[in-house]
């Protein structure tokens, strides 16, 4: 019943005795070890798609090791060789029949989207393997029950197993005399000698502690699969389903535990073209999490069961609909990609081009670089060299575009890997089939292979920060003008050029303009007709040398738009014009009437939420220190740090923070006043007649704290309210003042004027309790003077253009950049960043 070829025979056998229902004596110490463990510090997850573990990862302090580093990535698991095929089992085991526990009918359970906790449970099996390891030498039972230990939810108990499973070391490991019979150790060695598999060792240990377990079998597109194949009925393979918490819940254990392969088999296959850079770790330990508990919708894609109960669907999908599915790795899935295009495993090209778009998550689409290989089915293609690239493949905000334009017709097979920082995985294969090649095939611009299009940490390096558009690749229209900004923090000398294939650069010179001011850089690229346009932008150092640090590609060929009606026509104009304003609500209805067009989320879509993310940021800095509400503003600090908009809000922020500084600065002036008594504010209470400059030093208190002007003219309503109690008396309020919004800039005024008309030596022989109001009013002024400088933004230097090498200074800023062509196009994203607004502005609101 296991997992190698489809031919093998099974036996049955006697169920096994899985031992005394004993702990063993150390099973208490464990459990508290494993809850310790659980309380570890947050470590920093590498991307979802592939989980490696390298040595030198784990630092441990004191005998049991209860310090972890933090990045520690808790997978002890084995450590094989990435060149081999792992993917299919070549054991066979004999399931034990059971007949102690009811199954319940498949019913696929709810999705497990607490992942964090799954993750605090794999701390702990590994935190127990370093202070006290669970040994394989006891009984199915003795070894379930010492893992889970006290752990909760049956869904976590069912990881806890998987992951200890995961780290001992089954196919490397050397078995002696200790594998006795009806041990753990035991089975570990007939899984080592292809007698049992990792679905049956886990069906064993589940059923040890009561969870119900059954063993699937089925068919699995393994890393050898030839995309488009029709027939893949020889990759057998079994896996688990475990009835946790309600339901059932799927389980791949043995792909779980094994490195998947980083490349697609290229036997029969002609390498024409490739940005792949290559992996140089050969040997690694990989625990690969997509196979434990996925969406039974997207498990389906890559594992068959024979019997169709147990694709947990309530539509069941066909085999030939298995065998047309897209060969997307695990990878692609847990990396939050989504296809785009057509999903289909074969892709017919159109007049010679084909296209293939992915989203990315905006988390981390800006940390995530696709790569390709292009192969030919032809053992000697006529393809020529010199034709140059014919893939194209460059990002769109937050989507992917490979396009392929083929020159001779023919096979191919496309191959896509991406990058998330140092993580490197292989995401699927596409088979490409071209009848007729591209009759009008122009080759793409030359850029360097380690520049590509878009920003990158390249451009963010060499100090181009928070770019208005994110992608590398974008689709105008001739005489469609497009603005592209970067915020520059830093004073430095940049040049640029307009690139094609079959035009010179000094000729398309003219169709773009820089302009560099004191904290930014904006190109604006207008073409005159269709085609593809490479913007090159270099980095020029003091010795004159120019380095090209970005790279847009214009291109006009953008199929994966439709044709769309007067109203989307509208709405995106309307949405484009709102996103090169200032307004907020403008901006926020557009957005919603473009979805409401039914409108596709593209380019503008994004940079207009992006835009309006911005705006709500900068307009939250403002609100919180016009405000002066303490609160208020370190929220609004918080969020415009965290942002991806921080190096263009840094301005903002350094003045919120400056006031926000100021405002903690008065919680100290009130502590003379919370060591009154009530007897001394009684004796305030109690002049029938106070002199002026008591009466004068209590007005000035109680407008600070928001009484009227006009009442506290009267002695007799300032009587009443020395004399509240509770919540309401004035050393409460005093002692509350930081907590809520601060005077505005009339009322601190006005009490300037009055405060400065008291002489201090005056109310200290007075009264020494109104002298401690006294010195609290006058250290709140002293801090509100000083936050009243902070309440606006002043406006920006003037700013310079560049025209033939020339500076020419632009004392009037504009930003009229509505203007339409005869064919109603208009300008994107001009004043994107804001370089020239100022919170001063009527507009900002």
């Amino acid at each position: 019943m296991g997992s190698g070829s489809s031919k093998t025979k099974t036996k049955d056998r006697k169920p096994k005795d899985v031992g005394k229902n004993t702990t063993p004596k150390r099973q208490k110490s464990t459990a508290k070890s494993r809850n310790e463990s659980l309380l570890a510090p947050e470590h920093r997850q590498p991307p979802k798609g592939m989980r490696r573990n390298s040595d030198g990862r784990r630092s441990r302090t004191g005998a049991e090791g209860e310090g972890i580093h933090s990045d520690f990535v808790p997978y002890e698991a084995e450590k094989l060789d990435l060149t081999g095929n792992w993917e299919l089992e070549a054991g066979a085991d004999e399931e034990t029949l059971m007949t102690d526990i009811s199954y319940p009918p498949p019913r696929a359970g709810r999705p497990t989207a607490d992942r964090t906790a799954l993750q605090r449970v794999d701390f702990a099996v590994i935190h127990t393997n370093l202070s006290s390891p669970v040994s394989p030498k006891g009984t199915f039972k003795d070894v379930a029950c010492q893992v889970v230990g006290d752990v909760g939810p049956e869904i976590c108990r069912v990881r806890a197993l998987t992951t200890w499973m995961a780290g001992q070391k089954v196919r490397s490991r050397q078995y002696g005399q200790d594998a006795k019979l009806d041990t753990v150790l035991n089975y570990m060695k007939q899984i080592k000698e292809q007698k049992g598999t990792f679905p049956g060792l886990l069906t064993n240990l589940c059923r040890a502690i009561d969870i119900p377990c059954v063993i699937i079998r089925g068919v699995y597109k393994s890393a050898s699969h030839v995309v488009g194949e029709d027939d893949v009925r020889e990759s057998r393979c079994t896996w688990n389903a475990v009835f946790v918490d309600g339901g059932w819940q799927l389980v791949h254990p043995f792909l779980i535990c094994t490195p998947l392969a980083t490349k697609s088999p290229a036997l029969g296959w002609t390498l024409l073209e490739s940005s792949r850079e290559e992996v140089s770790q050969s040997v690694g330990a990989v625990l690969n999490n997509f196979f434990f508990a996925p969406k039974p919708s997207d498990f389906v894609r890559f594992c068959f069961p024979d019997e169709s109960k147990w694709q947990l669907l309530e539509e069941k999908v066909t085999y030939n609909t298995f065998i047309k599915f897209p060969f997307l790795r695990s990878a692609f899935y847990e990396s939050g990609m989504q296809l785009k295009s057509e999903t289909k495993s074969v892709l017919v090209s159109e007049a010679g081009k084909c296209s293939i778009r992915i989203q990315c998550p905006q988390e981390s689409v800006g940390r995530t670089e696709l790569m390709y290989e292009l192969y030919s089915g032809d053992t000697d293609p006529d393809i020529d060299q010199e034709m140059g690239h014919v893939v194209l493949c460059g990002r769109n905000e937050d989507t992917w575009n490979v396009k392929v334009q083929f020159p001779v017709d023919g096979t191919y097979k496309l191959c896509l890997f991406a990058r998330i920082e140092s993580w490197f995985f292989w995401i699927g294969d596409f088979k490409i089939i071209c009848d007729v090649p591209c009759s009008n095939f122009v080759t793409q611009p030359e850029v360097p292979q380690e520049v590509g299009f878009g920003p990158s940490v390249l451009s963010e390096n060499a100090g181009l920060l928070s770019p208005s558009h994110e992608g590398g690749i974008i689709f105008y229209r001739p005489k469609e003008e497009h603005i592209i900004k970067f915020l520059t923090i830093e004073k430095i000398l940049l040049k640029h050029e307009i690139e094609s294939s079959d035009a010179d650069s000094a000729e398309l010179h003219q169709y773009c303009r820089m302009r560099q001011g004191r904290s930014e850089a904006e190109f604006t690229v207008c073409l005159p007709r269709p085609g593809q346009f490479a913007l090159r932008i270099y980095k020029v150092d003091e010795n004159g040398e120019a380095t090209n640090v970005v790279n847009y590609l214009f291109t006009d060929d953008d199929q994966g738009r439709a044709r769309e009606n007067v109203f989307q026509r509208k709405a995106r104009w309307k949405l484009r014009e709102a996103t090169a304003g200032r307004d907020i609500e403008p901006l926020d209805k557009a957005l919603d009437k473009y979805t409401a067009t039914k409108l596709e989320p593209d380019d503008d879509f994004l940079r207009g939420q992006r835009r309006l993310k911005y705006l709500r940021l900068k307009k939250g800095l403002r609100d919180g220190r016009m405000r002066r509400h303490e609160g208020t503003l370190a929220k609004a600090v918080e969020e415009a740090e965290q942002s991806q908009f921080r190096h263009a809000l840094q301005p903002n922020i350094a003045r919120a923070r400056e006031l926000l500084t100021c405002l903690e600065g008065i919680e100290i002036s009130c502590h003379a006043v919370r060591q009154l008594d009530h007897t001394a504010v009684s004796e305030i209470a109690n002049f029938n007649s106070p002199p002026k400059d008591v009466h004068n030093t209590m007005v000035a208190t109680y407008m600070l704290l928001g009484e009227d002007k006009r009442e506290l003219q009267r002695w007799g309503y300032i009587q009443g309210l020395l004399r509240r109690r509770g919540r309401e008396s004035i050393i409460q309020r005093i002692g509350r003042f930081q907590e809520e919004a601060v005077p505005d800039r009339g009322t601190v005024q006005a009490v300037n004027r009055i405060h400065d008309s008291v002489p201090k030596p005056y109310i200290v022989s007075a009264s020494l309790a109104a002298a401690a109001f006294y010195n609290w009013v006058s250290d709140v002024l002293s801090h509100l003077n000083n936050v009243s400088k902070n309440a606006t933004d002043p406006d920006d230097d003037e700013s310079f253009e560049t025209i033939d090498g020339h500076f020419i200074m632009n004392s009037n800023k504009q930003s009229a950049m509505t203007s339409r062509d005869d064919v109603g196009n208009m300008s994107q994203d001009e004043g994107f960043l804001d370089g020239q607004d100022t919170d001063s502005d009527k507009h900002a609101r």
